[in-house]
């Protein structure tokens, strides 16, 4: 497949590439922008790897790119308040005994409501990683919607998008890990120093 013909014949390969290489997910909710991906997924993907782009297709169906010279590239402080707010909700709502991957990525949530700041437990975790109050876990979660993980609401609430899955992901990779150790992941240090993949943005 040359250059020449891929671009002629992938639609929306500008809108696609654009909206991918700002580090953008494309989900169903990108409409056209998905369908071509899903539709051409094969014809993309050997379309980018020689820029040293590599397009997946998670089985959630969403797409994203992955850039391999980035493996190695230690977590950004965000990434490390991020992975710590989501072990807690994680944690809480196994503790509530709900299903807890269908109620995170289907519930619409409040700030005020998040038990986050309701234990001395959980607010020492969040102090390590710089989130000190109710504020504080407001930007973690605007700075959520930048990665295209969550989006919120003009009344305070917000509610995680499929991309999230990602980082759910993740998670349970790390807790399935603790409960090996038979430990919690929330027992002991502060989780910041358990790994999100710094490509999750």
């Amino acid at each position: 497949m040359t250059t020449e013909t891929t671009t002629s014949t992938l639609p929306q390969l500008k809108e696609i590439f654009d909206k991918l290489r700002q580090g953008s997910y494309i989900t169903h909710e990108q409409g056209s922008l998905h369908s071509a991906l899903a539709e051409n997924y094969e014809a993309y993907r050997d379309y980018f790897e020689p820029l040293g782009l590599n397009l997946i297709r998670h089985p959630r169906d969403f797409f994203y790119l992955h850039k391999e010279e980035a493996e190695n590239t230690p977590p950004s402080s965000s990434l490390a308040g991020i992975a710590v707010f989501s072990f807690i909700l994680i944690e809480a709502t196994a503790n509530e005994g709900k299903p807890v991957e269908e109620y995170l990525l289907t519930e619409r949530f409040s700030i005020a409501g998040l038990p986050h700041l309701q234990s001395d437990r959980y607010k020492a975790h969040l102090r390590a990683v710089e989130i000190e109050d109710e504020t504080s876990l407001r930007k973690l979660v605007k700075r959520m919607v930048n990665y295209g993980w969550v989006e919120y609401f003009p009344d305070d609430t917000f509610r995680f998008l499929r991309p999230f899955h990602r980082v759910f992901d993740k998670c349970q990779e790390i807790s399935l890990a603790a409960e090996n150790e038979t430990r919690g992941v929330l027992d002991g240090a502060p989780p910041e120093k358990k790994a999100i993949d710094p490509e999750m943005n």
